[in-house]
């Protein structure tokens, strides 16, 4: 009779990856929840310049707002935010990055445009 070798074991994973895959999966979070806040706040501090106001009121001279450009960083910035929750570590801490990168160009977005 032939036994068969028991299959290998996984390794457990180590408290450091745990506590930091914890730490980015929470600052990801933070992040998301503090984007709409900060778009308001840039959209309100647009509007209070002298081209934001006149802008607002008469509507002459504005450049259009490029609705697909701010899109596409939202699309972008929903997938980074994805691969920061889901991802191992390593990809995690890119994917971070890349998302706190994409919310603050669609923050300078806002600011550029009235």
């Amino acid at each position: 009779m032939t036994r068969k070798p028991a299959p290998a074991a996984l390794p457990a994973p180590s408290s450091a990856s745990v506590t930091a895959a914890s730490r980015i999966r929470s600052l990801s979070g933070l992040a998301a929840l503090l984007f709409p806040p900060a778009l308001l706040v840039a959209k309100l501090l647009m509007l209070s310049t002298d081209r934001g106001g006149r802008c607002f009121v008469n509507d002459v001279s504005c450049a259009p707002f490029p609705v697909g450009a701010f899109g596409a960083l939202l699309a972008a910035l929903v997938v980074s935010f994805v691969v920061a929750l889901a991802a191992p570590v390593r990809a995690g801490r890119v994917a971070l990055a890349a998302q706190l990168t994409l919310e603050a160009l669609a923050v300078l977005l806002v600011l550029a445009f009235p």
